[in-house]
């Protein structure tokens, strides 16, 4: 954690140093990241402007406070996320929107002390491994094709609107499980509201839809 912030602390300076060259920007996300259980994380970013239609910005996530939860342990998480945007000519109303793609890379892990049960390599195979306890790594690469439109309060503070849509790759391992044993068991299915379980439930590779949406406040120098 101590890294973690180290980095970002770096990066903020950075701008505050370079800010009279007017291609920085500072922005910050509410975000709402899973590790295993829902909890809020901080996203602080930078932004590099190249010229008038082209920029770079980078995202940072974490958590900073730890989980009360028995069932988990030693819960890890880190995101970084790259964005290349390319703004767009005003629209008719004055608006000017941007689109761009976006990476992101995002490592997690726990200790499972509760037990439980996984898939190995393909979710909801004929049998399960059943489990008293294990180490989780669980990590999520995504990419996407984002579209956003900026708003100004003035000429430094503003607000950004955004949504994407792409792919997201779960690559999870299971380690040190403790009293694992094959048992065959049957899908579960939830009649009233019927969602997916976690990804993170396989041992293996798990590829589903992806998309993102929400705000982003930035600060231009």
């Amino acid at each position: 954690m101590r890294k973690t912030l180290l980095t970002v602390g770096c990066l903020f300076l950075l701008c505050l140093c370079r800010g009279q060259d007017s291609k920085w920007s500072i922005t910050f996300t509410p975000a709402i990241v899973q590790a295993p259980y829902l909890c809020y994380g901080i996203q602080p970013g930078v932004e590099y402007r190249f010229n008038e239609r082209f920029s770079l910005l980078t995202e940072f996530a974490f958590t900073t406070s730890k989980s009360k939860d028995l069932f988990y342990s030693n819960n890890k998480f880190f995101r970084v996320k790259p964005e290349l945007r390319y703004t767009l000519r005003d629209s008719d109303d004055g608006l000017r929107a941007y689109t761009g793609f976006q990476v992101s890379y995002s490592y997690r892990g726990w200790q499972d002390n509760s037990g439980g049960m996984y898939y190995e390599k393909k979710m909801y195979a004929d049998s399960v491994v059943a489990f008293d306890k294990a180490h989780i790594n669980s990590s999520i690469l995504t990419w996407s094709v984002q579209l956003g439109t900026p708003f100004s309060f003035g000429n430094h503070l503003g607000m950004d609107i955004f949504m994407g849509l792409g792919m997201r790759f779960i690559f999870t391992n299971y380690s040190d499980v403790q009293n694992g044993v094959k048992d065959a068991r049957a899908r579960r299915i939830c009649t009233a509201f019927p969602v997916p379980d976690p990804a993170f439930n396989v041992d293996g590779t798990v590829t589903r839809f992806h998309s993102n949406f929400g705000i982003r406040f930035f600060y231009r120098f």
